[in-house]
């Protein structure tokens, strides 16, 4: 399979959301807890699994959440595919310091590319991502396409696990057309920010869709308090990520 390598000058990665032998070591504890809590969801014999990333509400590290995942996967020599379907307000492009105007996935399900070997990236050994390409008019018709399905039947072929960053599940229904096709949905939510009304109002949103829910991310946590000094590299008020059970999170409760 041909990757196509991307650069342009006047975008480059940013780092600093992505984890690495320097980032804090809370940091990078949290994503392999993260991580180690997925593989025991999984069973060998199911073949590739695919993980929507999802959330009750907007700016609440969503994106990030699944961009750091997917290259904690690779760490494991994993082959890792990360899709940002996030077709109203896409990130990955940003996080991977890519062109946003580039071919992605809006461009393989309105059928503009018809090679999906052309909408592929390689920024780092195992990991491939597709971004979102061209905003659409029609993002919630696209992810409910028959095509999509399509591409991820083949996709389970070539990866070994498939992470999609989906809008929030709070806000449109764009990630419940999936829901057939899902291994499992994390939901993220921010700590002293997302409305816990919200998150259990999706989950049951998510559940009445058939939706398997796999767990919670609650990020914007941290042991270090308030002055943390890594808290503005990452975006966040903090910088620490737990997982959680969805079922842990009770009405009230931040």
């Amino acid at each position: 399979m041909r990757y196509i390598e991307r650069s342009n000058k006047k975008s480059k990665p940013k780092t600093l959301r992505l984890i690495g032998e320097q980032t804090p070591f809370a940091i990078r504890e949290s994503f392999n807890q993260l991580r180690t809590n997925l593989l025991y969801t999984t069973n060998d014999n199911d073949g590739c699994p695919i993980y929507a990333i999802t959330s009750a509400e907007m700016s609440v590290g969503k994106s990030t959440i699944s961009s750091n995942i997917a290259v904690s996967f690779t760490n494991l020599g994993k082959k890792v595919l990360l899709i940002d379907a996030d077709m109203r307000r896409p990130a990955q492009h940003f996080t991977f310091g890519y062109d946003k105007k580039q071919p992605g996935l809006s461009d393989l399900l309105a059928g503009v590319k018809t090679n999906d070997e052309e909408c592929m990236n390689s920024p780092m050994r195992g990991l491939t991502v597709i971004t979102s390409g061209i905003i659409p008019p029609n993002p919630a018709e696209l992810m409910h396409s028959k095509k999509f399905g399509e591409y991820l039947e083949k996709w389970k072929n070539e990866y070994d696990i498939i992470f999609i960053d989906c809008p929030p599940a709070g806000v449109v229904s764009d990630p419940i057309a999936l829901a057939s096709l899902i291994n499992g949905y994390i939901i993220v939510a921010m700590a002293n920010r997302s409305d816990s009304n919200r998150i259990n109002a999706t989950i049951k949103l998510l559940k009445m869709s058939k939706a398997k829910i796999t767990g919670l991310v609650l990020n914007a946590t941290s042991l270090r308090g308030e002055g943390s000094k890594y808290s503005k590299h990452y975006g966040y008020k903090h910088g620490y990520y737990k997982y959680n059970y969805y079922y842990g999170y009770k009405n009230g409760n931040d």
